[in-house]
C-alpha cells in the first residue's frame, strides 16, 4: 500500500469528541468514529504490524488508530504511526497519555500530555452484545446482588456499565503497573446524574500493584465517569499526574 499518496487524498473519519473528553479531567482531547474507516488511512508501519490478521480484527484497529490520529493532532502531533507494544499496547508518543476503545459500531480514543494526566483508561460497550450468562463472571457477589434489585432493562445498561467501568480501570493503571488483573480484583458503585451520566468509584477487593505506587495508601482511587448514548455506555478514569512518581519503573 503507498502510504504517502493515500494518506494525501483521503480525509480522516474520525471527529472530535467532547462528551468523551468530558469523562476526564481538563487537558484530555478525545476523537470518536461510528463507522468504518478506511485501513488505507494507516501509516505503513501501522499496516504492517496489522496486515496478518483478521478483517474484523484489522478494522477495529483501523477504526481506534484514526480516533487516536485525531486526538494526537489536535495535540500537535502529526504523522506518528500509533504501534502496538509486546503486550499488544499502544506505544505513545513521549510526553503523551492515551486509551483507546472500539466494539461494534464504535471506536473512540482519548490523549492527553502526561504533566497533566498521569494515565487514561477509556472503554465503550455496546449494550445489546454484552449476554446476561456472561454477568456472573464480570460481577463480584455484591455486584451481581445491586444487579438483580433492578429492573430488567436497567440491569441490562448497569451490567454494561460496570463491564465498562472495570475495563477502564484495568487500561487505566496497566501501563503504570503491568499488572493484569481479573474482574475480581475490584468493586464498582456507581452514581447517576440525570440518568444518561454519572460517576463510578473504584475500591479494590485485594492488594493492587498499584497500591505501592500511591504517595498515601490511604488516599482513594480517583472517581471515573460514565455516560450512556444510543445503543452504547462509555467509561473513562485518570490517574493525576505523578501518580506514584518515586516507585515508576515503566512508563508509556
Amino acid at each position: 500500500m503507498d502510504g504517502s499518496t493515500t494518506l494525501s487524498r483521503l480525509v480522516n473519519p474520525a471527529a472530535d469528541a467532547p462528551a468523551v473528553a468530558a469523562l476526564f479531567p481538563a487537558g484530555v482531547l478525545a476523537a470518536e468514529l461510528s463507522a468504518p474507516g478506511p485501513s488505507e488511512l494507516l501509516t505503513p508501519a501501522e499496516w504492517q504490524s496489522i496486515r496478518h490478521c483478521h478483517p474484523a480484527r484489522i478494522a477495529d484497529f483501523t477504526a481506534g488508530r484514526l480516533c487516536a490520529r485525531l486526538a494526537l493532532a489536535r495535540r500537535g502531533v502529526e504523522g506518528f504511526s500509533l504501534l502496538p507494544g509486546a503486550d499488544r499496547q499502544p506505544r505513545w508518543p513521549a510526553g503523551i497519555v492515551g486509551s483507546i476503545t472500539h466494539t461494534d459500531g464504535y471506536a473512540a480514543a482519548v490523549a492527553a500530555p502526561r504533566d497533566r494526566v498521569g494515565s487514561l483508561g477509556l472503554d465503550s460497550i455496546r449494550v445489546d452484545a454484552l449476554e446476561r450468562r456472561l454477568w456472573a463472571k464480570i460481577g463480584t457477589a455484591e455486584e451481581l446482588e445491586a444487579l438483580a434489585t433492578l429492573t430488567v432493562e436497567a440491569s441490562i445498561w448497569q451490567a454494561a456499565l460496570l463491564l465498562a467501568a472495570k475495563e477502564a480501570f484495568f487500561k487505566c493503571q496497566y501501563p503504570l503497573t503491568r499488572e493484569l488483573l481479573g474482574f475480581d480484583a475490584v468493586q464498582i458503585g456507581f452514581t447517576a446524574d440525570r440518568g444518561q451520566v454519572g460517576t463510578f468509584s473504584v475500591v479494590p477487593r485485594r492488594p493492587l500493584r498499584l497500591d505501592s505506587w500511591r504517595q498515601d495508601g490511604r488516599v482513594p482511587l480517583p472517581c471515573g465517569r460514565w455516560r450512556c448514548h444510543g445503543a452504547y455506555v462509555t467509561a473513562g478514569i485518570a490517574l493525576p499526574p505523578g501518580w506514584g512518581t518515586a516507585g515508576r519503573q515503566v512508563s508509556r
